[in-house]
Order: structure tokens, then sequence, then C-alpha cells
């Protein structure tokens, strides 16, 4: 999810494209039964796929997956990644700046977060209640709680991660964020798991559209 650019007052969003960790991914292994794992319509468009003399395929980039991180390099640069384990859970947070929004009345900060849930424990669990607390440099605070993420649920068995992304705007160009994960476990116990909190700042050079 990005602003656009220039004049474009618009958000935009590519579903299917996010930030994983290399460790999730590599070493990568690709099962016999299946010839193509990766299944979206840009994996052809962004990596190349070659095969030597020897048998062995490979994947690279393209020309246009460089010149998509160049136009959208502000919007994709990962800055600061925040984790914390509680009661066998690892939570994970990635927050981008993606610019202002000055044609609504207030001026508008706006941000993306994603969050990669792990279970690192040893006992499968669920999310039920997110609980967040946002503080703005204007002194503003407020708090939002609701059922799961994005309209899920997800069960965690161990091993297991889920990963999600949001966006959250503020009416100063600075803040942070923090709040609380209510999983139930599989003997119906309730844990809290802790959201670290994360910086929202902005850019010198703020996109204004």
């Amino acid at each position: 999810t990005f602003l656009g650019q220039n004049s474009d007052n618009k958000f935009y969003t590519i579903p299917g494209i996010d930030y994983i960790s290399h460790e999730d991914v590599l070493p990568y292994e690709q099962s016999e039964s299946i010839r193509d794992p990766i299944q979206h319509n840009l994996f052809q468009k962004f990596l190349d796929k070659r095969t030597d003399p020897s048998g062995v395929t490979s994947y690279h980039s393209t020309n246009m997956l460089h010149q998509f991180h160049e136009d959208n390099f502000d919007c994709l640069r990962l800055r600061d990644v925040h984790s914390q384990t509680t009661n066998g859970v690892k939570i994970t947070v990635y927050s981008f700046f993606m610019g202002c929004r000055s044609e609504t009345p207030t001026k508008e900060h706006w941000w993306r977060y994603s969050i990669l849930m792990e279970n690192v424990g040893d006992i499968t669990v669920q999310l039920r209640e997110r609980t967040w607390c946002i503080f703005s440099n204007a002194d503003n605070k407020e708090s939002v709680t609701g059922k799961g993420v994005v309209g899920q649920e997800p069960v965690l068995a161990p091993g297991q991660c889920f990963q999600y992304s949001s966006l959250v705007s503020l009416r100063s160009s600075a803040g942070h964020m923090w709040g609380t994960y209510l999983f139930e476990r599989e003997d119906r116990k309730f844990i809290n798991v802790s959201i670290p909190p994360f910086l929202l700042v902005s850019k010198v050079n703020e996109p204004q559209v």
C-alpha cells in the first residue's frame, strides 16, 4: 500500500506483495509435486525463470522489478524492525511512512505497518482480540479494541505464522503505537501478547498529495 505520486491523491495496493524475513523463505526448496508454487500475476513479470544446461532452475530480477523498486523506493524502504516475544508468541512489526495528504481540512500523515505473528511455543493458539494505543506528538491518545485482525482470527500451531498489514493516520508528523493481542490457547486458557512499541516518524521531505 502506498500513496500516489505527484498530484495523485489516491492510495494504491498491490495484493500479494509484502515484506518478509529472508530467514522465512531461504534456503528455498521447490516441491517436485508443485512446478510453480508461487501463484501471482506479477511473478513472471518481476522474476525471469532460467534453466542452465545441467537442469538447475534459478530466478533473476527483471527490468520491470528494478523500475518498480526505483519508482517506489521511499514507500518500500524498511527503516526499523521491532520484535518481542510474550507467552510463546513472537510479534514483529515493520512500519513505513507513506506521505502527507494536504487536501483534507486537517493535514493527515499516513503510515503503513506490517505485523508478523509467530507461534514459537509448544501449544496451538488462536487470536481473539486486539487493543491498540496510538499516541501523536500533538498530545492526542487513542485506544482501539476489536475482534481479530483484518477480519480474521488466525489459528497458529507451533511453528506457524501469520502476517498482515494495515494503515494509521495522525494529524501530527510523528507519534508512536503499541498494544496487546489476546490469544486463546487450545486448553481454553487466554494469554496476553505484547505488541512492541514502534515510532511513527515522517521524513523531512514529505510528499504532499
